[in-house]
């Protein structure tokens, strides 16, 4: 069934200065399923977007904002409330229609906050691998990156992993673990946020099938846009 279709949040990557709006990218498509699968939706809404950079913030997130933060819905998405309390925020979102995508956002005030700085990051880059489990990590195959994007301008950094250790037994049952996420990290040196798009559903038999049904470019998409809504409700 096809759902109505929302705006995207605008990427304008590497974009400089001010110029005339562009057409916002089409929605992010669902890829066919493997055989046998549930029926699925066509397209896929995510949070209006604002056109505009994350709003600033003036002092430490608190309960306040979290809970305004925690009321945001979007038509087709399943939100799950995982943390609220007066330190920091955890929501997840899960597509209601297959294949299944969730999206995980977690704020908090800043710790060990640095600007969006690819260098200063690559400080980093050890500690943000330890998203993917163990098994995964050290794989030769698995693919890690670290680089930089911008919503409506402002700097972003983010990380793309891919990793695909499902194997069959004897009797072909499908065993292992696999990743495919996109994660977008912002912070304003006050408060900090972070958003993780990511393949949800059930495991696949190759690694092509796990890019085929999540995109990187859809999973950015999804990531920003939900950043987008996550900083204009702070």
């Amino acid at each position: 069934m096809r759902t109505a279709i929302a705006i995207l949040a605008a990427l304008a990557l590497g974009c400089k200065g001010k110029k005339a709006a562009e057409p916002e990218p089409a929605n992010p498509t669902f890829r066919p399923l493997p055989a046998g699968a549930p029926a699925k939706q066509d397209v896929l809404d995510l949070p209006k977007s604002s056109r505009s950079a994350p709003l600033p913030t003036k002092r430490p997130l608190e309960r306040a904002q979290y809970e305004k933060m925690s009321s945001l819905d979007y038509p087709g998405w399943a939100k799950n409330l995982r943390l609220l309390d007066e330190k920091a925020l955890e929501v997840r979102y899960k597509t209601e229609a297959r294949p299944v995508l969730s999206v995980t956002i977690s704020a908090s005030p800043c710790f060990d906050c640095i600007p969006a700085e690819l260098p200063r990051w690559k400080a980093k880059e050890d500690a943000l691998k330890n998203l993917l489990p163990p098994e995964l990590r050290e794989r030769r195959d698995t693919v890690f990156e670290l680089g930089e994007t911008n919503l409506a301008g402002a700097p972003l950094i983010y990380t793309y992993q891919l990793a695909h250790g499902y194997t069959e037994d004897e009797d072909k049952n499908r065993q292992g673990p696999y990743s495919n996420a996109v994660t977008v990290y912002h912070n304003d040196g006050i408060n900090q946020i972070r958003v993780i798009a990511q393949y949800a559903d059930d495991p696949v038999a190759t690694r092509d099938q796990l890019v085929n049904l999540a995109p990187r470019e859809d999973l950015l998409k999804i990531a920003l846009a939900f950043l987008d809504a996550y900083t204009h409700a702070w």
